[in-house]
């Protein structure tokens, strides 16, 4: 047995990785890391044999290279969950006109991304399936909803590979913790990831009333609260916690968030505080055509308000066009909510106080905070997964070299055999 590492080691970004037995050949997700460049996992002629590919969660750092499969014509089932097989229809299709918009070149079309969706089966939790030498079966991995953990099991080899994908523990406003019920099982390959490997999150309810506070206060100046999101989960939270809040301003939800949010309404039983979404979206005002934005921007200018929208990186989407026009009134706030990756917009604008739009480098002239709203798991968290797993090797990847190497540390003093691969190493079993 073999387990190769095309994407997502020592980085964060572009998921992939490969098992292969004699008798089968399996991709865990098909991701890209988004940038100033789209960077790819790496896909070369030897998946032509591919048997499956498992897919734990929509975003496109898990999801986002699946369309290249198809556009080299190999026609492979894709297994995931049903609300996930229909975020990655919204997402891919947005990949593909933001791309055309901003004349950009990627690695698929709208055809491939078809050919993606019609290829792609629904799979429930704990449904267990068998598929030449192993089964497989997901469990809720809580970091989105619809996300998965997929165990695996080998009986030829007398394996069994838990792959937890992107997982939390703890319950949010939107997710409910991830289920760990497959502990019962003798698991000998844990993979997991380390976004947050070396940090615990802050108190949750702290991060929500600072987050409050600075928008009473931007708003309290007749300013703008900038607050770039992603489209699946950070936009749902954010907009649940504006509520729970009653924060007494305009709200208004752009990008493909909009989408996101009306598809998830339709899955509440999967959401923490689905009972609350749709009483949510009656104090927001959607945009959903340029008229809708053109209103909002003569309103937020006059009145100031709130903008939530797509991108969460500042690497496209609606909210560079927001800040382009709001970025020097130094009565507005950006507000970042989630993790910027290297190399992203984001993280360029926390190192040098500057941010791109377009070509542009511009240095904006207003506030910008960051606030941890985190889907990941913190290191705590992870610490709790690999002690109650207890595996007998433990394989730690998405992670930046830091975070990785600090989980590995933790784990060889607990005792456990711990490795961190580079990006194309294989694994021999």
């Amino acid at each position: 047995m073999e387990i190769i590492f095309r994407g997502a080691a020592l980085e964060v970004g572009r998921s992939c990785i490969e098992i292969k037995t004699d008798k089968s050949k399996i991709l865990l997700d098909c991701g890209v890391k988004l940038g100033k460049t789209i960077e790819y996992p790496i896909l070369d002629e030897s998946i032509r044999d591919v048997d499956k590919v498992f897919i734990s969660h929509a975003h496109l750092d898990h999801s986002g290279a699946l369309p290249i499969l198809f556009h080299k014509k190999i026609d492979v089932p894709v297994v995931t969950t049903e609300l996930t097989k229909k975020l990655i229809k919204i997402l891919l299709k947005d990949m593909v006109k933001i791309a055309e918009f901003e004349n950009k070149k990627i690695l698929f079309n709208n055809h491939d991304v078809k050919e993606t969706i019609r290829h792609t089966i629904p799979l429930n939790y704990k449904d267990k399936k068998y598929y030449k030498d192993f089964s497989y079966e997901f469990f809720n991995a809580g970091h989105i909803p619809g996300s998965a953990s997929i165990l695996l099991e080998y009986e030829e080899k007398n394996k069994t590979i838990l792959y937890t994908g992107d997982i939390k523990l703890r319950n949010t406003r939107l997710s409910k913790g991830a289920d760990l019920s497959y502990i019962k099982d003798d698991i000998d390959i844990l993979i997991i990831e380390s976004t947050y490997g070396n940090s615990i999150h802050p108190d949750r309810k702290a991060v929500e009333l600072s987050f409050i506070e600075k928008i009473k206060e931007i708003l309290f100046k007749g300013g703008i609260a900038l607050i770039p999101v992603f489209a699946v989960d950070r936009a749902q939270e954010i907009l649940l916690i504006l509520n729970d809040y009653n924060i007494d301003a305009p709200i208004y939800l752009d990008g493909m968030a909009v989408d996101v949010t009306k598809l998830m309404l339709k899955y509440k039983e999967l959401l923490n505080e689905g009972y609350k979404m749709e009483e949510c979206l009656k104090n927001v005002k959607l945009i959903e055509k340029s008229e809708d934005r053109v209103k909002a921007i003569e309103n937020l200018s006059k009145n100031g308000g709130i903008v939530v929208t797509t991108a969460g990186m500042l690497d496209g989407g609606p909210i560079l066009y927001y800040l382009k026009l709001f970025m020097h009134d130094p009565r507005n706030a950006l507000l970042l909510t989630g993790y910027q990756v290297r190399d992203s917009n984001g993280r360029h604008l926390i190192e040098t106080g500057k941010i791109y739009i377009g070509e542009n480098e511009v240095k904006p002239n207003l506030e910008v905070c960051l606030y941890n709203f985190s889907c990941h798991a913190g290191m705590d968290e992870l610490h709790e997964i690999i002690k109650k797993v207890n595996p007998e090797l433990l394989i730690i990847q998405h992670g930046e070299e830091t975070q990785a190497t600090v989980l590995r540390n933790w784990a060889l003093e607990h005792g456990f055999d711990a490795i961190v691969p580079k990006l194309g190493e294989k694994i021999r079993l």
